[in-house]
């Protein structure tokens, strides 16, 4: 810009400068706009960065995980790349790569789930080095620690380890990880343990409570799984996702199926705001659950199909075999 004459460079400077503030506050709207649920109106923000910036890593990266929120893991998979090829120095972006990659490994072949678990441990093992307190990436490192054979890599005191260490920063995600293990395991006692003190650590988080009831369901205690429940809505009234997970503990159990019906259907009538399509077809899912347990075959049929339109990878599709 040497023998550009100074009064255009200077108008050159603030027309950089002023479309760099521009850009700013575009996308500080676009992550307001996501941390409020508000997933559609941020993607449309989103987008048009992104198609003014294809170097705009910010953008990609969130529209990564607007992908996962949609259960598009291919797209999340590609916008995830593409925000770690741009800016490899977030420790957050590698964090949520290796989530995405999680996600669509289940439906990848042998070959492929291999690659792949390989693939999401460099990514939060990458964002651990960035950042030790990268909590959602140690969380990552125990599922692979404790469902991976030893020939991958698989560990138990890994997966130890990482739990302690989450611990230290958090004691309410240090007690949910220690439960996944205590699952993984099989100890039942030490999963409720752990769970109880989650909801201890963090009484007004939902996290602790919606585990220990899930627990207490899936181990056939159903009637203190809706007690758990109960508690927490007396803490939190207004969380509409007391509705969900009731009606999941009545799917699961068996037990109080009007009441779980009840709520699924209140549930779905409006949604939490940051429901997803996993979520909404969740609903429908333990809908069918419910009605499959009272007999009524062809309106669990209805409600499993409808998961399936909302989302191919619901577990209503082997419900739906096993019916036939």
């Amino acid at each position: 810009m040497r023998n550009i004459p100074g009064a255009v460079r200077l108008l050159l400077t603030a027309t950089v400068l002023a479309a760099s503030s521009a850009h700013g506050q575009t996308i500080d709207r676009a992550r307001q706009l996501f941390d409020a649920g508000e997933h559609a109106a941020a993607k449309r923000e989103l987008i048009a960065i992104h198609q003014a910036r294809r170097d705009d890593a910010e953008s990609a990266y969130l529209l990564g995980r607007i992908a996962l929120i949609e259960n598009d893991g291919d797209e999340a998979v590609r916008r995830l790349e593409r925000a770690v090829e741009l800016d490899g120095s977030k420790a957050a972006y590698h964090a949520w790569l290796g989530n995405a990659i999680r996600e669509v490994t289940p439906r990848a072949g042998k070959i492929r789930m291999a690659l792949n678990a390989r693939r999401m441990r460099r990514e939060w093992e990458r964002a651990l080095q960035l950042d030790p307190d990268q909590i959602d990436a140690r969380a990552g490192l125990i599922q692979f620690y404790a469902m991976a054979p030893g020939v991958m890599g698989g560990s138990m005191d890994k997966a130890r380890a990482q739990a302690a260490e989450i611990a230290r920063r958090n004691a309410m995600r240090g007690a949910l990880a220690r439960g996944l293990i205590a699952e993984v395991e099989g100890n039942v006692a030490a999963e409720e343990a752990t769970y109880r003190q989650a909801v201890i650590a963090a009484p007004d988080s939902s996290a602790g409570y919606f585990a220990l009831a899930n627990m207490l369901a899936r181990t056939g205690r159903g009637d203190d799984a809706f007690a758990v429940l109960v508690r927490y809505a007396e803490r939190r009234p207004d969380d509409r996702w007391v509705l969900y997970y009731t009606g999941r503990v009545a799917g699961v159990s068996g037990l109080q199926p009007d009441r779980g019906e009840r709520a699924l259907n209140q549930f779905l009538a409006s949604p939490s705001v940051d429901a997803n399509v996993v979520f909404l077809a969740g609903a429908h899912y333990w809908l069918g659950q419910i009605a499959s347990k009272r007999e009524m075959k062809d309106v669990a049929r209805e409600h499993y199909r409808t998961a399936l339109t909302i989302n191919p990878y619901s577990p209503a599709k082997r419900a739906l075999e096993e019916m036939k």
